[in-house]
């Protein structure tokens, strides 16, 4: 990691928007470093005094969510981390009839609907205006995945880690997917990702609810359930430069939303396992997804032609409206052309890792093995 660059920090934590009773769920069997007490007590305090307005938003708009029927079936994208999903996520969700978890309800999902114009504009002025960890733009409205977001409905997500990293491992062997959790855990799952979905709805008032969440890669069979004609796109890149940008990515964020603190980070080797589990679980799961409704793109070839090959998901997806999503997705991609961040250079470590336990993927996916210059 580059030691230089500005530490993503903040006095609070992510976990600032759930309710304090699943404050507790998330971090019971966890300990927190002394030197976070502080920000977990701000956190928590501002969590209580939220609940008042937690419980006016569920008395305000539970009629209306209930009134919610997702007649057009969503739109999942499952891409690895780092492999091109947000750039694929936030053209799809410039499309006038989007739908989408946005940055604002990630962190705010209980008041996403009743508290967004005064508590979003707040949050904006204090927001960095892009992440210093990669350069993307930040903004409460831009388009979010899910998972921070089902952390604060519900206690069981990988991302755990991210507040937990002394903790890594075991959050990896019991939360990775939702088979392991209980029956009751696995229905408060379901509901609670439901009404995520049922409040982007309502609250960005698109028709076609579209996901960008690399944890369902895991969970393929439940979405199934959920929404039998689903859609899905897996996008996929090269896996050393995916493997290295995620260790990056991973650790540069830690520092804002920790509750523990690991010295030297959570190591490559950890990300290499990760990737080679989801990549493994995605090829075996892929064979159960109506082929009419799976699209796999290449990242490499998508990031010459992202808004040609948009016009193909449509088609094939039966999407009506590109015509007119067309001028906004060019704008999007204009000013926000993946060519314009930062290169970075990968770790001898990681083609070493990728090739000992992920040379099969290489060449799966048609990428060229490439030897470790160490």
């Amino acid at each position: 990691m580059d030691s230089k660059k500005r530490p993503f920090k903040f006095p609070v934590s992510i976990l600032i928007g759930s309710t304090p009773a699943n404050i507790l769920r998330v971090i019971k069997g966890y300990h927190i470093d002394l030197r976070y007490y502080p920000k977990f007590m701000l956190t928590f305090l501002v969590s209580i005094i939220f609940e008042f307005f937690n419980l006016a938003e569920k008395l305000i708009y539970s009629k209306k969510l209930r009134k919610i029927h997702i007649n057009e079936q969503p739109v999942f994208i499952i891409g690895f981390w780092r492999s091109g999903t947000t750039m694929l996520h936030s053209l799809l969700c410039q499309d006038p009839q989007a739908s989408y978890v946005t940055t604002f309800h990630g962190v705010f999902p209980n008041l996403v609907l009743s508290q967004n114009k005064w508590l979003k504009s707040f949050v904006n002025n204090i927001l960095p205006k892009k992440r210093p960890f990669d350069g993307y733009a930040m903004d409460m409205d831009f388009p979010q995945e899910e998972d921070f977001a089902m952390m604060s409905l519900q206690p069981k997500s990988l991302y755990k880690m991210f507040y937990f990293p002394k903790d890594y491992k075991d959050i990896y062997a019991k939360e990775l997917y939702l088979e392991q959790l209980t029956e009751n855990e696995q229905k408060r799952w379901k509901s609670n990702y439901i009404s995520l979905i049922n409040k982007a709805m309502l609250s960005t008032g698109g028709k076609r609810y579209f996901s960008k969440n690399p944890c369902n890669i895991f969970r393929v069979k439940t979405l199934t359930e959920l929404f039998p004609d689903a859609k899905f796109i897996f996008i996929y890149r090269n896996p050393y430069p995916v493997v290295e940008s995620l260790y990056r990515f991973a650790n540069a964020i830690l520092p804002g939303s920790e509750l523990q603190h690991l010295d030297e980070g959570i190591p490559r080797s950890f990300f290499i396992q990760l990737y080679k589990e989801a990549i493994d679980e995605y090829l075996r799961i892929k064979t159960s997804i109506t082929p009419q409704n799976l699209i796999e793109i290449k990242y490499e070839d998508f990031k010459k032609q992202p808004i040609e090959m948009i016009r193909d998901v449509y088609d094939r997806f039966g999407i009506e409206g590109f015509e007119k999503a067309l001028p906004y997705m060019t704008s999007y991609f204009e000013n926000n052309h993946p060519d314009e961040r930062k290169p970075y250079s990968i770790d001898p470590e990681t083609y070493h890792l990728v090739n000992t336990y992920a040379g099969d993927i290489v060449t799966k996916l048609g990428y060229t093995v490439v030897q470790s210059p160490m």
